[in-house]
């Protein structure tokens, strides 16, 4: 990361009053930035700035340190690229300057970046024994947006850089390709999606800094609205979970077997990744012919915990849980994806060819030419239980019990999906009616 250059503050003589400037150097060149405050003799810190003898001196020295800041922010954005410039600063501190209760008061040496203070929120967060790996995982995704950001642009970004400048240019940056280029770790081009959860956090960091008391900002103004896009539904179907099944014998290696035999068990129950992976024996009760999954899901979450109660009476099901001993050892969600594609591609299955639509915040439409097997994941599983229970004519309290969903309107996405589906299997029902 390039050195962040920092003025310094010195006293001059202006028409026969001694004045704080903002003073810097470089090849030569001088900046004498007059911040407008008097010097006061007895009453000055070693760093120029007011102490505690000065009526409100934090108040003042915030003001102070925000036209510093700003000369300093002036410095670094033009530091390599043209000699710096006494009037063209001016006018950049003229337009640029911030109200200082915006800012905390601290001495120059120790100004903490946007990113020092983004690792005081994660490692708060980090500290909630009630998170969810998810959640862990996108602020994550943000702390790597926001250190591409500053590479990219060669800045260190400061709480005064919080504007809806600053916000526009981080949007616009997450709209850059870089997934050929090396030394990022974000790869760019966000979805319309992923970039609003990415925009969630930093104004949920944004509303914790308020909170923490360190700077305040009006969020509501800051982040433009950006609405979430559908998208495009893909579920495994009977006829294709009976394609698994047969394909069950060709599989080799341990894990393989165990991802493959995992996703099978998971078509008939939807398990969301955590819970499919959390699986013990004390989940199942025995029943007649079988056994009763009773799993409680996002059970770290008071809000939206639930249960999911599965009838497992088929024959196959019951044979390949036991054969785990109640649980599957799965590696990382995207690691089991990963799996389960090279799979299904090398056993052709799910060879349907789709194109993926993805929207991006510009309005910008990607396609890609895909097949099917790209595109399902242990989610797929989920979709696929609910989706194939409504085409088999189980009524919504039913499904709902078993997927553990404690409403209908969350259960609705669902249900407009699976409409398709069931206005075909009615015109057929009708057209072999009419025929009789």
């Amino acid at each position: 990361m390039k050195t962040y250059k920092t003025s310094k503050l010195k006293v001059y003589n202006n028409n026969g009053y001694k004045y704080i400037y903002v003073y810097y150097k470089e090849d030569n060149y001088v900046l004498r930035i007059n911040t407008k405050f008097e010097y006061a003799k007895n009453k000055m810190t070693s760093e120029n700035f007011y102490n505690s003898k000065m009526k409100d001196h934090e108040k003042l020295n915030g003001h102070i340190q925000e036209i510093q800041w700003v000369v300093d922010e002036y410095i670094n954005l033009v530091s390599g690229h043209r000699p710096i410039n006494q009037q063209e600063c001016m006018r950049y501190v003229k337009k640029n300057k911030y109200h200082a209760s915006k800012v905390p008061v601290e001495t120059i040496s120790k100004m903490k970046g946007l990113s020092e203070y983004y690792d005081q929120f994660f490692d708060a967060k980090k500290e909630n024994p009630f998170i969810k790996p998810i959640s862990l995982k996108n602020y994550q995704s943000f702390k790597n947006l926001l250190t591409d950001f500053q590479k990219y642009n060669k800045q260190t970004y400061y709480l005064l850089n919080v504007d809806e400048t600053l916000i526009n240019k981080l949007i616009n940056f997450t709209q850059i390709d870089l997934r050929n280029v090396k030394g990022y770790i974000s790869k760019g081009f966000l979805q319309q999606n992923t970039l609003k959860k990415r925009l969630d956090v930093f104004k949920e960091f944004l509303i914790w800094l308020g909170d923490k008391d360190i700077a305040h900002f009006n969020t509501h103004k800051l982040f433009p609205k950006i609405e979430k896009t559908s998208k495009e539904v893909v579920y495994v179907t009977n006829d294709e979970i009976k394609q698994l099944i047969a394909t069950r014998h060709k599989i080799e290696g341990d894990y393989n077997k165990l991802a493959f035999d995992s996703f099978i068990f998971n078509c008939e129950c939807g398990l969301r990744y955590e819970d499919l992976s959390n699986l013990s024996k004390s989940d199942f009760k025995t029943i007649p012919n079988g056994y009763l999954l009773i799993k409680e899901l996002n059970k770290h979450s008071a809000t939206f915990s639930s249960v999911s109660q599965i009838p497992i009476i088929n024959s196959l099901i019951i044979e390949i849980i036991e054969k785990y001993d109640f649980h599957f050892k799965l590696l990382s969600n995207q690691e089991y994806n990963r799996t389960l594609h090279k799979l299904f591609k090398k056993h052709d299955l799910f060879t349907e060819p789709i194109t993926a639509k993805r929207k991006y915040i510009k309005g910008k439409v990607e396609e890609d030419d895909l097949f099917k097997y790209n595109v399902i994941t242990c989610h797929s599983c989920r979709r696929s239980m609910i989706t194939n229970a409504l085409m088999n004519d189980y009524n919504p309290a039913q499904v709902m019990q078993m997927s553990g969903h404690k409403n209908l309107r969350t259960l609705q996405k669902y249900l407009n999906f699976a409409n398709t589906e069931i206005l075909k299997k009615n015109i057929e029902k009708k057209l072999s009616e009419n025929k009789k």
